[in-house]
């Protein structure tokens, strides 16, 4: 079992749950799983902390919003503490990623039904109602 969690951390971060649930489909029966992660985690081989700084860097990356990567990172059974320590770096870059994607998406003036549409859009990627208007808003957006 630490040879298979070797290999899996080998290739990218996981969470603490992640990693047991991954064991666990392998060896369904097995009693030790949780006490072979947590020597991992004291080996600090698999981090909450870590995953959750690289999962955040790599959504805002594909410009999804912070409601969404909250959501997606307790679903990974990260606690909200860590998952605010996380989203605490991009804190002030919402509004700014939010705009950033609907230029990439539209660049130049957008119509009131464009702006509705990408209004959805937006909504849809995790960004909240302010960051959506914002970015809808901005002066190369035109006035909603």
């Amino acid at each position: 079992m630490r040879a298979f969690a070797y290999r899996l951390l080998g290739r990218r971060e996981y969470s603490l749950a992640e990693l047991e649930n991954r064991i666990r489909q392998k060896w369904p029966e097995a009693e030790v799983v949780g006490d072979l992660v947590g020597q991992l985690a004291a080996e600090n081989l698999v981090s909450d902390e870590r995953y959750a700084e690289a999962f955040v860097r790599f959504r805002v990356q594909r410009h999804q919003g912070p409601l969404k990567i909250r959501s997606a990172l307790r679903s990974k059974g990260v606690t909200d503490s860590i998952i605010a320590t996380a989203m605490e770096a991009e804190s002030g870059h919402w509004r700014e990623l939010a705009s950033e994607w609907l230029q990439k998406r539209h660049p130049g003036q957008l119509s009131f039904k464009e702006k509705q549409k990408y209004y959805r859009r937006l909504i849809s990627r995790g960004f909240t109602h302010d960051q959506a208007m914002d970015a809808c808003r901005s002066p190369l957006a035109g006035e909603f």
